[in-house]
């Protein structure tokens, strides 16, 4: 391939190509292929003004340039293609042949530089693989991919002029769409807002709204608020949408600021219905990082079989997604089932109030752990959960049950707790489990 113009920015794999064909040949072959190019084009520019969808952009790109056509969202899932039976098939060549660094890198490449890119194929000398960027306002909503035609008469270079071409016209259709959507989306979204809203009553009007956005008053529905550990572009919330919807099949899910709520139907009710939302939360945050799109928290509410029971499941929801950004940067899922305590200390407005009432009863233990590192709070976090058995808490923590009864009776010593009194016991225990969700224990 020969390069043209600028490469800073691009892999060294990677070679940008002009979009100014070349031609070898006679004057005649040149004007017949020029023809062809420009027919391909002005067919694809009329797409614009008719009622067609991103396959038929598709199939046209592929019938003119003879080769495999796939059109993937900015997730990378296939939203259309042609020229072959297996559109997994398309990708799996651009993986192939990525290098090192992957497709993401690629395909990060050709939307930084706004052009199409030609990726350098180590098997199979009759194929080869286009990678073009479809532009929707200053955003890259998706990309082409375009592999093999190398058998077809049109050159390298003409190939990539109508890729070019077709993937300004997806952006148009994209364009569109979107808004056409977005007068449908804002009734939508309004909908879905009041389904989170608290109701003191059964609400026939709620009934309505949620039967108009799919919901199944027959089948048991959870609430998964997804959020992103760290600030990341609207695109990136928007791309998270995207996934859990199709993660979860007869969602309804919106995007809302900061967050995404899914309100996910599950098969079984119950312990067993909450074990299947927990496995759905925590694939989506799986996929979610596997995509680069972030870093996922996700709480999961109870179950709710009512429309009415939309709006507790959400702030369930909300209040295990807080938990779960109260551990830090790791992310992960938590369900409001598996708060405990945790339920009532979440509706405490200031974490300082919290801090300080555990200060108060176990900041001398804290200052005493610190001085001499003895693991004193790991102890009896671990004492507590075992209900106050030296001999378990032992077993957890590969020590002797001694050891533990030492500790225990030093920590009653330092703190002037007994833990044989109800009052000292409850206070301990609330202030442990203050320190556990602050990430001190």
């Amino acid at each position: 391939m020969m390069a043209a113009g600028s490469t800073e920015n691009v892999p060294a794999a990677l070679r940008e190509n002009s979009a100014v064909p070349r031609y070898k040949g006679d004057a005649r072959e040149e004007a017949r292929l020029l023809r062809k190019v420009v027919a391909m084009c002005g067919r694809l520019a009329a797409l614009t003004s008719q009622d067609v969808d991103l396959a038929g952009v598709v199939g046209v790109l592929s019938e003119g340039v003879g080769a495999e056509v796939a059109l993937l969202d900015r997730t990378l899932e296939v939203l259309a293609w042609a020229g072959g039976s297996d559109p997994a098939g398309v990708l799996g060549k651009l993986r192939d042949n990525a290098g090192p660094s992957g497709p993401y890198t690629v395909l990060a490449a050709a939307a930084r530089n706004r052009r199409a890119l030609t990726v350098p194929v180590l098997t199979g000398a009759e194929e080869s693989i286009i990678v073009a960027p479809i532009s929707v306002g200053t955003d890259v909503a998706g990309h082409l991919l375009v592999v093999g035609g190398r058998d077809h008469d049109l050159t390298e270079d003409t190939r990539l002029l109508v890729t070019e071409h077709a993937a300004v016209v997806c952006g148009v259709v994209l364009g569109r769409d979107l808004v056409v959507a977005a007068a449908a989306g804002r009734a939508r979204q309004e909908l879905f807002e009041g389904l989170l809203q608290p109701r003191d009553r059964e609400d026939g009007e709620v009934d309505r709204w949620a039967r108009h956005l799919g919901f199944d008053p027959n089948r048991p529905y959870h609430v998964l608020a997804v959020a992103l550990v760290r600030d990341q572009p609207v695109s990136a919330l928007a791309a998270v949408e995207t996934l859990l919807a199709r993660l979860a099949h007869g969602a309804i899910v919106a995007g809302r600021p900061g967050e995404v709520v899914g309100i996910v139907p599950v098969k079984a009710a119950g312990a067993a219905g909450t074990a299947e939302a927990r496995a759905l939360a925590a694939t989506c945050a799986s996929r979610i990082a596997e995509r680069r799109i972030g870093v996922a928290a996700v709480g999961v509410g109870n179950p709710c079989h009512t429309a009415s029971g939309i709006a507790r499941s959400y702030a369930e929801a909300s209040r295990a997604l807080a938990a779960t950004l109260r551990n830090g940067e790791s992310g992960g899922v938590t369900a409001f089932a598996d708060l405990g305590i945790h339920r009532l200390l979440l509706r405490v407005p200031d974490v300082g109030d919290l801090r300080e009432f555990a200060e108060e009863v176990l900041g001398v233990l804290i200052e005493e752990e610190e001085s001499t590192g003895m693991d004193y709070l790991a102890t009896l976090s671990v004492y507590f959960h075992e209900n106050a058995s030296p001999r378990r808490a032992a077993q957890r923590l590969h020590v002797h049950p001694n050891t533990v009864s030492y500790r225990i009776r030093r920590i009653e010593e330092i703190t002037c707790l007994s833990f044989d009194v109800h009052r000292d016991r409850l206070m301990a225990e609330v202030a442990v489990e203050i320190l556990v969700g602050l990430g001190r224990v």
